[in-house]
């Protein structure tokens, strides 16, 4: 962790530390908090960052219950990455627990 901060201070503008961060802070720490901020401050760094998003997608969806906060990462995902499956299968998770039947179909399909 203190790597990643120490790169950070250096080159607050890359986004794949911050991506690392909060890889770390979520997986080994369960900072979701930290988490958080750290994919947000990865997708400030680079908007198209798709990984940043995902992650950021399935911590809000899991982890916050914020089920709009993830639909608008997974499709940042899917909109920059069309052929990202898993944005895709999770987007199709989340539109059926909301009762769109036909949006989660159409997430799935394209999956």
């Amino acid at each position: 962790e203190a790597a990643y901060r120490a790169a950070i201070a250096a080159g607050p503008g890359c986004a794949i530390m911050h991506f690392n961060l909060g890889a770390l802070l979520q997986n080994e720490r369960q900072d979701m908090d930290g988490a958080e901020a750290a994919y947000r401050a990865a997708i400030a760094a680079d908007p198209g960052h798709t990984k940043a998003h995902f992650n950021l997608g399935f911590l809000l969806e899991i982890s916050r219950g914020d089920l709009d906060g993830a639909e608008a990462a997974y499709r940042a995902v899917i909109t920059a990455d069309p052929r990202h499956t898993k944005a895709h299968f999770n987007l199709g998770l989340l539109l059926d627990e909301r009762g769109d039947i036909d949006g989660a179909e159409a997430a799935y399909r394209a999956a």
